[in-house]
C-alpha cells in the first residue's frame, strides 16, 4: 500500500499514501531521524516539520507528548 520494499517503513512513506488510508503517531518532540524511503540513508528533521509536511500532504496526524 505504501510502496516500500521490506525494512524500510519511514513516515515519509505516508507521501505514497494517495487514499490517505494511515494515520501517524508520533511520541515526543524534537528531531526524529527517518529513512527516505530507503534504509541506506537517515534524515534528520524537527517533528513540526514532519508533521507540517505530512499535514500538507494530508495525512492524519496524532503527536503525544511526554
Amino acid at each position: 500500500m505504501l510502496g516500500l520494499i521490506t525494512g524500510a517503513v519511514t513516515p515519509l512513506c505516508l507521501l505514497n499514501d494517495w487514499e490517505h488510508k494511515v494515520t501517524f503517531f508520533l511520541e515526543g518532540s524534537g528531531l526524529i531521524g527517518v529513512y527516505p524511503n530507503d534504509n541506506t540513508a537517515t534524515v534528520w528533521l524537527n517533528t513540526e516539520d514532519l508533521l507540517r509536511l505530512l499535514e500538507e500532504n494530508g495525512t492524519q496526524t496524532t503527536l503525544f507528548e511526554v
